[in-house]
């Protein structure tokens, strides 16, 4: 008889829809990050697009505090960045570009990972 030597945890239903909801946003909030820090769009639009997505976040539910993991750990960490910064930070501040180039780069999978701990969800 034949047994699997990795056994991988089925993940609940309830985190899948999380994880999905992260797979989906992180990318476009990535592309616009990178756009706004470049003058491309305003840093009003960009408020905009991570509100929306905090919006439409708190109406998942779910009961784990914790990022699952590093990908979703630097979804939130661009988000708690984007908005605790203000317009002439994110235009001006080379250490807060290079932080938001190096998550951005990562969440759009053309980086390596970045050096974070991992961050509660809002």
């Amino acid at each position: 008889m034949l047994t699997l030597a990795y056994n991988r945890a089925a993940i609940p239903a309830q985190e899948h829809y999380l994880q999905q909801f992260i797979i989906d946003n992180a990318p476009v909030l990535a592309l616009n990050a990178i756009a706004a820090s470049h003058g491309q769009i305003t840093y009003i639009q960009l408020q905009n697009l991570f509100n929306r997505q905090l919006a439409q976040w708190w109406t998942l539910p779910y009961d784990n505090p914790q990022s699952a993991n590093q990908y979703e750990a630097s979804y939130w960490s661009l988000i708690q960045t984007l908005s605790g910064i203000s317009d002439y930070q994110l235009m001006g501040d080379r250490f807060i570009q290079h932080k938001i180039a190096i998550l951005s780069c990562y969440l759009l999978n053309i980086g390596s990972s970045p050096k974070i701990t991992l961050i509660n969800r809002p």
